[in-house]
């Protein structure tokens, strides 16, 4: 999905600094946490086998836990920000739902002006059932006169 806002050509110097930010930002906290969630399951396996039941479960949390460090480390490297597309899909989607909503209430507009009561008979029951519900609000006792 292409982004809204498409970024500006990088000279070679600008792409140079952002491989060495993205290097110390996101390469080596990714080879430090695959190498921390690797050590720990191997151990947790260890430990699984030596027959703690407990273990089992940290055993596989583990490899999780590093599949999602990769899955985070490729969004940051693939959009630059690990919820852009999420949030670009939300913002087309309330856009769409708005256009529907507007498109809707003109619809309804257009409907009740076609529908408007002509007949004077039942404008004088409108106005007396308008009249009586002011007058006796539903949901109360008549008021004694």
């Amino acid at each position: 999905m292409s982004d809204l806002n498409p970024a500006p050509a990088l000279t070679p110097e600008e792409k140079k600094s952002k491989r060495r930010k993205d290097l110390w930002q996101l390469d080596i906290p990714l080879v430090l946490g695959l190498l921390l969630c690797g050590s720990l399951s191997v151990i947790e396996f260890q430990r699984a086998f030596d027959g703690i039941g407990r273990a089992w479960v940290y055993a596989f949390q583990w490899p999780l836990i590093g599949a999602v460090c990769c899955w985070i480390w490729y969004r940051y490297r693939t959009e630059g920000n690990v919820t852009k597309s999420f949030t670009n899909k939300w913002k087309q989607r309330v856009a769409a739902l708005e256009a529907q909503a507007q498109a809707a209430e003109l619809h309804n507009e257009e409907v009740k002006a076609a529908i408007e009561p002509t007949d004077p008979e039942l404008l004088e029951w409108k106005k007396y059932v308008d009249d009586l519900q002011r007058r006796e609000p539903p949901g109360q006792p008549p008021q004694a006169q």
